[in-house]
Formats: C-alpha cells, sequence, structure tokens
C-alpha cells in the first residue's frame, strides 16, 4: 500500500519522473542497473534483499546515482547504517508529502538531501 501511495505522490509532482517501482529488493538492484536513474529511493525493510544491500548495490555500481532510504521507524543505528551503505539521505515514512519530494530533487540536483 505504501508502495502505491508513494508512486502516486510522486507522478503528481512535475520535478519528478518515476521510471520504475520494485515491490522487492532484488527487483530494485535490477531496475536500478537497467534505468539508471538520478536518485533511487529505497525502503529498508524491503523484502527479500534489504535497503541496505540494495542501497550498496546501487552506489558501487553506478556512482552517480543517488540513494534517499526510508524507513517506519527512526533508529539511529539504521540512520548510520545507511549512511554508511552509502545513502544521501534517511526520512521516515510518516513524513510529509512534501518532504519526500523536495529530498528526492535535492538529491538529483546537489547530491544532498534532508537528514
Amino acid at each position: 500500500m505504501f508502495l502505491a501511495a508513494l508512486h502516486a505522490l510522486l507522478d503528481r509532482d512535475r520535478r519528478i519522473d518515476v521510471v520504475g517501482s520494485a515491490d522487492n529488493g532484488r527487483t530494485a538492484i535490477e531496475l536500478a542497473r537497467r534505468m539508471k536513474p538520478d536518485v533511487v529511493l529505497v525502503d529498508l525493510a524491503m523484502p527479500g534483499v534489504d535497503g541496505f544491500e540494495v542501497t550498496r548495490h546501487v552506489v558501487s555500481s553506478d556512482s552517480s546515482a543517488r540513494v534517499v532510504a526510508v524507513s517506519g521507524l527512526s533508529h539511529d543505528d539504521d540512520v548510520e547504517k545507511a549512511r554508511a551503505a552509502g545513502a544521501t539521505a534517511f526520512l521516515l515514512k510518516g513524513g510529509l508529502e512534501d518532504e519526500i519530494a523536495d529530498a528526492i530533487v535535492a538529491a538529483s540536483e546537489s547530491g544532498q538531501a534532508l537528514a
């Protein structure tokens, strides 16, 4: 349900072109490899291959891609693990809609996003 709502939210934002979506980590890695997006939004709790591993794959395979990690819970360990894996930003799923879109745009434009 979160994926569908997020996709609809981002489709409405003129600054963002959604080029793919995945409901598991393995598919996310494959899509990122094929599509070469500017920014990959990664749920840390993805089934199969988790978001930390997806982040490592994306960053190591295409250094131009930025990763914005999202999680339903805010644990300092998760924030540090996401950053260590190469994520540009960490956001909570319950964040404001504008915050998510703004973080994606900021990551794309400058490599920086909201912490």
